[in-house]
This record gives C-alpha cells, sequence and structure tokens, in this order.
C-alpha cells in the first residue's frame, strides 16, 4: 500500500488527506498548530468573489472547485450538511465591479447570473436606496470552515488516519530522517509557511494577513453574500454577520488591528441603513499564503521527487482544496 505523509492539517491538507484515503492510500498527517492558520479564520465562501483578478490556472481551479463542492456536498447525509453549516446562497455583486463581474460571468457560463437594472434595495430591504444595477449569481456553497475542518478529521480518524504534531524547520533533512523513509510520498500543505519550511529560493510563498469582523443584529440583517467593492458580507445562521476581509502585507504579526476593525464597519455603514447596530463584535485574523504571481505551488519538488508541493492559494485554498487533493493523486499515481 502506497504510504504518504501529508505536512500541514488546514482545510488543503485534510482534503488532500480525504481524497487520497478514499482511494486506498494509507495517510499520516503532521500539523505544528500554528497561530493563524487561514482555514480556521475563512469565511466559508465556496466561490472565487473576483475571479476576473487571477490568472486563467486559477479561474480554472476555481471553477473545477466550485464543481467539485457540488459532488462533495451531493454525497453528504442531511446530518452532515448540517454539521458542517452547510447554506446555499446566492451572491450579489455591486459597486465598481459591476461591470467587470458581468462581463467575465457572461464568458465564463458555468453558473446562473443575472444583471438586474433595479435598486437594491428590493432584494435587500436593510441596503441603502441609492445602490442600484447588480449582478446576482445563483446558488453558491457556504458552510463553518471549522466545521468542516472538525468534519474531516472525525472522518479521518474513523478510517485509522493518523495525526501528529511536529515542528518542521527544513523540509529536505526532515524526509531523509530513517522514521520517515517508510513514506512514499510527502505532500507539503503548509500554507504560509511554506517558504520556511523549504528554506530555498525556489519558493516564493509570504503571508498575507487577512482580518475579519464578526458581529451580530437584532433583526436578520441579510438573505445574501454581498460583495461591493473590495469587501464582502454574509450572514451565517439568522442573525451571525461576517464582514472580510483586509489584506495586509505584514509578516506574521499575530493580532488584530483597531484599524481592520475600523475599515470593516464602515464597510457595514457604508452601505446599511443607519438603524442597523452592530452588536457582540469581534475581529479573527488568518494569514494567507501568497507567491507572488497568482499561481499556487501544486508540483513535483524539484530537488526531491517525493515530495510534492500543495500550497500558495492565497484567497481560494478552501475552494480549491478538493481539485488540488486530485492533481496530487494524479501525481502520485
Amino acid at each position: 500500500m502506497t504510504k504518504c505523509l501529508i505536512l500541514g492539517a488546514g482545510i488543503v491538507g485534510l482534503s488532500t488527506a480525504y481524497e487520497l484515503k478514499k482511494k486506498g492510500f494509507d495517510v499520516t498527517i503532521v500539523d505544528s498548530n500554528k497561530k493563524g492558520q487561514s482555514s480556521r479564520a475563512a469565511a466559508g465562501i465556496l466561490f472565487p468573489l473576483s475571479p476576473w483578478e487571477n490568472l486563467k490556472y486559477m479561474q480554472e481551479l476555481c471553477i473545477s472547485g466550485h464543481n467539485e463542492y457540488n459532488k462533495f456536498i451531493e454525497n453528504l447525509s442531511s446530518i452532515d450538511k448540517k454539521k458542517i453549516g452547510w447554506e446555499k446562497k446566492d451572491l450579489i455583486i455591486f459597486g465598481k465591479n459591476t461591470n467587470l463581474a458581468k462581463k467575465w460571468y457572461k464568458k465564463n457560463k458555468f453558473v446562473e447570473s443575472i444583471f438586474i437594472e433595479n435598486k437594491l434595495i428590493k432584494e435587500e430591504k436593510n441596503i441603502k436606496e441609492k445602490y442600484e444595477n447588480y449582478l446576482s449569481i445563483k446558488n453558491i456553497n457556504t458552510l463553518n470552515p471549522q466545521n468542516l475542518i472538525e468534519f474531516y478529521r472525525k472522518s479521518l480518524l474513523r478510517e485509522g488516519v493518523v495525526f501528529k504534531n511536529e515542528n518542521i524547520d527544513n523540509i529536505y533533512s526532515y524526509v531523509d530522517i530513517p522514521k520517515n523513509h517508510i513514506y512514499d510520498f510527502v505532500i507539503v500543505t503548509t500554507g504560509s509557511w511554506s517558504k520556511e519550511v523549504f528554506s530555498e529560493d525556489h519558493v516564493k510563498v509570504k503571508p498575507i494577513k487577512g482580518q475579519l469582523l464578526h458581529f451580530k443584529t437584532k433583526e436578520k440583517l441579510l438573505h445574501n453574500i454581498l460583495l461591493y467593492n473590495k469587501y464582502y458580507i454574509f450572514s451565517r445562521g439568522d442573525n451571525n454577520i461576517i464582514a472580510g476581509a483586509t489584506l495586509e502585507d505584514v509578516g506574521f504579526e499575530n493580532n488584530t488591528t483597531l484599524e481592520a476593525e475600523k475599515n470593516l464597519k464602515n464597510f457595514v455603514y457604508e452601505i446599511f441603513n443607519k438603524s442597523i447596530k452592530i452588536r457582540d463584535s469581534k475581529m479573527t485574523f488568518g494569514f494567507r499564503p501568497y507567491s507572488g504571481n497568482g499561481k499556487p505551488y501544486i508540483n513535483r519538488d524539484l530537488r526531491n521527487r517525493r515530495i510534492i508541493h500543495n500550497f500558495g492559494h492565497y484567497r481560494y485554498g478552501i475552494l480549491t482544496a478538493i481539485s488540488s487533493a486530485k492533481i496530487v493523486e494524479k501525481f502520485i499515481n
């Protein structure tokens, strides 16, 4: 039986383990539990919010990810769907990116999109009346990323997958340790910490910190996912709201900031009526792995052919996790 060692237990690593285990591989997962893992601080919108900004390769990977999640969720029981917090929502794009979005989705028809020349308040009653002319994308999958992590962990443990906690300073030294010779392949899914793990010039990944605002409202605020310029907002459950996200090139700065909170609150007050009150607000953050050119590393390592890269997905790690896992599987086979 082919033995695989996966480094990293975020959603990319867990999805990879899940897909490989389904194919009959022997899987072990090693994680270091670093603070700021992007999977645990993600919103859980399984859709590319601004695909026109990405390379064609990434656009195709995101489209594939959308389709893969449709199949994944279709095969879940109603109980498991509830456990991962799955909901279908529409995505409404308005503001300065509306025409770009309209043009892109007219060309890429993998989902239903409708351009509506009307006041947005007709769709979302709490939005300010001045907003009009928007693009509606139908039936977007959303879920709770932390719940998905727990679903994967429990499923993998039931299938006999072993989880270990270890710190890895250098991947090449690590795979050469005698105890690790038993693994046929080592799949690296270490996200923003990948450059630190490799310590090689050919891996160019840096952390971009993203912060999210979580809050509650007394009454239901909105029904859809809203994308206005660079920010998005949607509800999880009835009155739990997530607004995001800032993008900050500040290295591994392990905290949330008042400036980011102010920016996200200003965004909320900019688009909603003044009667909206933010309650019980808190901030979370995560480090997104940016590769410089927007293309993730999903390939064999040039120095050691036992090592397979699967990192650098930037803003779309969860969305592309299953598609990336299937590419890894092809490398192994």
